[in-house]
């Protein structure tokens, strides 16, 4: 059940980037990462999300602009000293607002109970 005063991801879960990372977990969180990963290119594809897209990811350090760094990153402006491909397939981005959306859409036409009740908490 959720519980929310407007309606799903109306606030700031609705509004944030959607930035997803494939690898950037370590230790105990390292399979979270790439399995969260995975699933929300699943999701994405099961659920017709249009604002999932992959995004390569680029490593910049700040200082004087070089002709390399200008070739792969000519978007950036100004001062920077390197850049480099990271991870070319390791990086997303998606709606949050759709991605709630849908996964809620997902839950009501599977035949559950319906999982959002207009209110707010007082105490757990």
């Amino acid at each position: 059940l959720l519980v929310d005063r407007h309606s799903v991801a109306a606030a700031a879960s609705g509004k944030g980037g959607g930035f997803l990372a494939r690898d950037w977990g370590s230790g105990p969180t390292e399979q979270l990462h790439t399995t969260s990963f995975a699933l929300h290119q699943e999701l994405a594809e099961s659920l017709g999300i249009t604002s999932y897209r992959k995004i390569p990811v680029l490593s910049v350090t700040p200082g004087v602009r070089s002709k390399r760094t200008t070739d792969i990153c000519p978007w950036l402006d100004g001062e920077i000293a390197d850049s480099r491909w990271m991870d070319r397939d390791g990086g997303a981005q998606v709606a949050p607002h759709e991605l709630c959306t849908k996964l809620v859409e997902a839950a009501l036409s599977a035949g559950g109970p319906p999982p959002l009740a207009p209110g707010s908490t007082v105490s757990v």
